[in-house]
């Protein structure tokens, strides 16, 4: 499923859709954001043991909501199928599409109510980074589960990971593994870029770290893309798959939301 609206700003990405090795989806939402998702590039690569269904290799979503000044942005990032992050993305999705959070408290509410209820036909688990932006204001906070990464580029930013990486998983059909994400606040500046990510981008030589992309590899891209949203989700995401100083690259699901602050 992918809906698109460009009058409201409003995307959902799933990657069940997108299971093209070596492709690259990437659109502009509304005036200020871009999201991109990729299966990867090597087939072959260790992440597929991980995988439930051989017909769906590509297991990560992504959503994003942009309504005047109020935005939110989601990624997921599933292992041992897809029902997890497609089902938890979509509701809320839909939820944003309705309401919007009023603060951290509220956001967590959302999350909580995101459970399905029913028993899990597979054993797929998620990560799951949820991220609202307050252009009026400059403000910002989110909540995390497991190892995606938000991050700002920009002028006195790093781009190192705002959100804590805790390594836990959420399932769609227990309330329980909902609660309690690790939650953070931030503050951004006129002219920053907001990213949020799964792993493939900074694991996209599959649980290597130090030899995937790193904090200055993402600044130089954005950089070098005049931050511009559409043309950074496309360079990382071109760059997560190809890899970085002759390593390998490609061997993770790739779901990447780029917005103006």
């Amino acid at each position: 499923m992918n809906a698109h609206d460009p009058a409201v700003g409003k995307l959902l990405l799933l990657g069940e859709d997108y299971g093209e090795y070596g492709a690259i989806a990437s659109t502009i939402v509304g005036s200020r954001a871009a999201a991109a998702i990729s299966v990867g590039s090597d087939p072959d690569s260790p992440s597929q043991q991980f995988k439930y269904d051989p017909n769906t290799s590509n297991e990560d979503a992504l959503c994003v909501m942009e309504a005047g000044s109020w935005a939110g942005y989601a990624v997921a990032d599933a292992h041992y199928g897809p029902e997890s992050s497609h089902m938890l993305i979509s509701r809320l999705h839909t939820i944003w599409s309705k309401i919007q959070p009023t603060d951290v408290n509220h956001l967590g509410q959302m999350i909580e109510f995101l459970r399905n209820g029913d028993l899990p036909t597979t054993e797929s688990e998620t990560t799951l980074l949820v991220v609202v932006y307050d252009r009026a204001t400059r403000e910002g906070y989110g909540i995390s589960f497991g190892d995606s990464s938000f991050v700002l580029v920009g002028p006195g930013h790093s781009a190192e990971p705002i959100n804590r990486r805790d390594g836990r998983y959420v399932t769609a059909a227990d309330r329980s593994s909902l609660l309690h994400g690790s939650a953070f606040r931030f503050q951004a500046n006129h002219g920053d870029l907001l990213l949020t990510y799964t792993d493939g981008v900074d694991e996209c030589h599959y649980r290597q770290p130090k030899t995937s992309i790193r904090p200055a590899h993402v600044t130089a891209v954005a950089t070098g893309a005049g931050l511009d949203p559409l043309a950074t989700v496309d360079g990382l995401t071109r760059l997560a798959l190809t890899g970085v100083d002759g390593n390998p690259g490609g061997q993770d699901n790739v779901a990447i939301i780029a917005a103006e602050a």
